[in-house]
């Protein structure tokens, strides 16, 4: 992201001019005017020396694990994209009795709205790091809030780094990594390149079977709704891996899952209701030193399977 200096002008003006422009700015994949400013500001501090030019998150041992490797904190960084979802329920299938049950579908609309507001939010944080002349993110942070009853909003906050040398990436990487698990991975020859993450969302309408599975004083499993959310799962690890092959990742250390399953009533006209579950996947792909980077789909293999960085941690 170039071009910080350009709106420079444009300090003076009204607050209903500058909204108006930030819009436009928002809409052609750039940064609000103020967060412009805001970071052409602070990389002229950084540039002169001045003392306090730089914010982060990290911890002492972050910052000391990242130094040791070569990098060096540039600024605190962040993404935000308030979605509203007003569309995204297409119905449950259910057409009525049948012996096989009701079956599992996906919720397209859905999924692809979480999908793209967790990207956008990404994608802003990395343009705030370009901004601030860093290569990379590391530390993100993922987070969803509720915005005034009309919409969500989509966080990525992490700190952005800047290496030694003289060689800059094609574009800044993201990734989850704490900064001592970003100094291990420098140290045995991989690089991040990207944040990953994989999106399933499935219904399946409460039928019959599952009401009287439920009713049940038995311990039992509930098929329907293990169906439902390995159903959901399945769809998350396949967006995750083409996530990866997207970026040319050889590998994604998975590091985080949320998984959530809500009722909601049923739109078919059946006195019941659908369950729908919610899975998500982030993850960090890595490549090894040496291997070019491919942003368009150009990997010539598929990527490995994740590979969790912590296998005690417990997720829900």
């Amino acid at each position: 992201m170039t071009g910080l200096d350009d709106w420079s002008y444009a300090k003076d003006w009204a607050p209903e001019q500058i909204a108006y422009a930030s819009a436009a700015e928002l809409a052609a994949g750039r940064l609000p005017l103020r967060a412009q400013w805001r970071l052409a500001e602070q990389r002229q501090r950084a540039e002169r020396g001045d003392p306090g030019a730089f914010t982060s998150d990290l911890t002492v041992e972050e910052f000391a694990a990242i130094r040791s490797v070569g990098f060096a904190p540039v600024g605190q960084v962040l993404g935000t994209a308030v979605y509203q979802f007003a569309a995204v329920y297409q119905g449950c299938g259910f057409i009525g009795a049948s012996p096989a049950g009701a079956p599992v579908v996906g919720l397209q609309l859905a999924q692809a709205s979480l999908d793209e507001a967790r990207h956008l939010a990404v994608r802003r944080m990395r343009f705030e790091c370009d901004a601030l002349g860093g290569d990379g993110v590391v530390g993100v942070r993922l987070g969803v809030l509720p915005f005034h009853d009309i919409g969500l909003e989509f966080l990525a906050i992490g700190t952005a780094v800047r290496a030694a040398g003289a060689v800059r990436p094609l574009r800044p990487f993201t990734c989850d990594l704490s900064g001592q698990d970003f100094a291990k991975l420098i140290r045995a020859g991989w690089v991040p390149v990207a944040l990953l993450q994989g999106v399933g969302v499935t219904v399946r309408h409460n039928d019959w079977s599952q009401r009287i599975q439920s009713l049940s004083w038995a311990n039992q499993e509930l098929v329907g709704a293990t169906a439902l959310v390995r159903g959901a799962r399945s769809v998350a690890r396949t967006g995750l891996a083409q996530d990866a092959a997207r970026v040319g990742a050889h590998t994604v250390v998975l590091r985080d899952l949320m998984s959530r399953m809500y009722e909601r009533k049923c739109l078919s006209g059946y006195e019941a209701h659908d369950r729908i579950a919610e899975v998500v996947l982030w993850g960090t792909g890595i490549v090894p030193f040496g291997r070019k980077h491919r942003p368009h789909g150009a990997a010539t293999e598929p990527p490995l399977p994740m590979l969790r960085l912590n296998p005690r941690k417990e997720t829900g």
